[in-house]
């Protein structure tokens, strides 16, 4: 019983040995077609000029001036002015700027940026050619060449009967 399961372990691994390799190493993909993406963006920046309002702030100012004079009043949209006759017989005249803002008209500078995103898809044909470059096998390669027929052979002497009796039982069902 011992040695048919030791049989049955080595006979197992003696089979992944076998499917886990894999020697051969692909270089094309196999398509005949290849499709390459060229992406390209062109960005326009332009300077547009647009008509806007800013309000400038008038300081308040005052003026005072005494004459010998008769009365006065002055009154303008940015300021008053009024006067008047002191008991001494001069004049008092005064100026006074009213706090406000103005309106002035100007050219803001807007900068508007633009972009296009172009993408073209080219299709190139690739040919697939074959090209085989001779080399010798290295000494690992050839021990791992030869050693699975070196293991199959001792396999087949050391464990015949074992072999022979499960090939029996297999195929008598």
């Amino acid at each position: 019983m011992k040695r048919t399961s030791i049989f049955c372990t080595t006979l197992a691994a003696a089979l992944l040995f076998m499917a886990g390799c894999c020697p051969c190493r692909h270089l094309t993909t196999g398509k005949n077609t290849l499709e390459q993406d060229s992406t390209r963006i062109e960005v326009k920046t332009e300077i547009v000029y647009v008509p806007d309002t800013v309000l400038v702030e008038i300081p308040a100012q005052t003026a005072e001036r005494t004459t010998a004079d008769s009365v006065s009043h002055l009154e303008t949209d940015y300021a008053t002015s009024d006067a008047h006759i002191n008991p001494d017989g001069s004049l008092f005249h005064s100026l006074a700027n009213k706090p406000q803002q103005k309106p002035v008209a100007y050219q803001k500078p807007v900068e508007r940026k633009d972009s296009i995103i172009y993408r073209d898809r080219v299709k190139t044909e690739t040919i697939t050619e074959t090209v085989e470059v001779e080399r010798d096998l290295s000494w690992w390669e050839k021990t791992r060449i030869y050693g699975f027929y070196a293991l199959l052979l001792w396999l087949l002497v050391n464990y015949r009967r074992q072999l022979f009796s499960l090939a029996r039982r297999i195929f008598s069902h």
